[in-house]
């Protein structure tokens, strides 16, 4: 009797968890839906302007290029070899506009129809973002500083901490909001920054908005947190790994890219993983739109995501 007890109580357990395995197991798709556009350089790529007409690069080396799934042309700009930190863009072919931040304190301007020219901040430290919204209406950031431009100077901007470590910056015209290391964000309204509490201690590698009044800013550990106008919020998001890069657009879609070949997106609350098949470190994300996406990173890494 002892012995058909034993027996019992050893199989039944066995069958239930051999049924509830089958049942619950979940396959997920990971193939990739990004396309590799991978120019032949070994510079990190850590600044993309997609225009429509064609994708913009800068990285380290001072090294630009630009290009798109026809191929890559290298555009010359004299930064003495200084790291392009980021890169920012608008309009397209003879109307496109470029800034790029440097390395070594500087800003280079683009036009299509004049080129690159070279203009320093009067400080050589690095500048980590220039970012705005528009050629007359533009902020440069770097570790304990910040400029602004409006179309013909450059003008430094007095931080409420000069020890601020300061990695991106973003304006839409009526704010600016600058993030950085230890969850670190300044925001600029009226003409001046003040500290603005985001709530996490994580370094931010990169800040985005479609308004003053949706503003996402990522960084490392997946850290990912929002900004609607009063309050910064947390937002959970499937996974650990570094952002290094946020593109939003427009309320209610979010992009970020990171290390070893990370991209999310986010539609209507809710992310899902946008599978790059590469395992390269992604420092720079922007846009078309939604469904029309393109990421670089390093070893000369450029992708395209186009959804039918």
């Amino acid at each position: 009797m002892i012995l058909l007890l034993s027996l019992a109580c050893t199989e039944t357990p066995q069958e239930t968890a051999s049924v509830d395995t089958a049942d619950t197991a979940e396959v997920v798709d990971t193939t990739p839906v990004w396309t590799q556009y991978r120019i032949e350089s070994s510079s990190t790529l850590t600044g993309i302007y997609a225009s429509g007409a064609g994708v913009f690069v800068g990285g380290s080396g001072g090294f630009a290029w630009e290009g798109g799934s026809e191929g890559w042309t290298f555009m010359d700009i004299d930064v003495d070899g200084a790291d392009i930190t980021s890169l920012w863009g608008q309009g397209k072919n003879e109307d496109a506009i470029l800034a790029a931040s440097t390395s070594l304190g500087t800003v280079a301007q683009y036009t299509g129809t004049g080129g690159w020219t070279t203009g320093t901040l009067g400080d050589t430290s690095e500048l980590k973002a220039v970012g705005g919204s528009g050629a007359s209406s533009l902020f440069a950031v770097g570790w304990g500083r910040a400029w602004s431009y409006d179309g013909s100077t450059w003008t430094y901007e007095e931080l409420p901490d000069q020890s601020v470590r300061l990695n991106d910056v973003y304006a839409d015209g009526t704010e600016a909001f600058a993030v950085g290391e230890g969850g670190e964000c300044v925001r600029r309204k009226n003409g001046s920054w003040t500290g603005s509490n985001t709530g996490v201690t994580a370094a931010l590698n990169s800040v985005d908005g479609s308004s003053a009044n949706d503003v996402w800013a990522v960084g490392e550990h997946g850290t990912v947190v929002h900004w609607d106008g009063s309050a910064w919020s947390v937002e959970e998001v499937p996974t650990t790994e570094t952002l290094w890069a946020v593109f939003a657009p427009q309320e209610g879609l979010v992009v970020a890219v990171g290390s070893n070949g990370l991209a999310l997106r986010q539609v209507g609350g809710v992310w899902e993983r946008l599978y790059t098949g590469v395992d390269n470190a992604l420092y720079a994300v922007h846009g078309v739109s939604g469904s029309n996406l393109w990421a670089s990173g390093n070893r000369g890494m450029v992708l395209q995501f186009k959804e039918e």
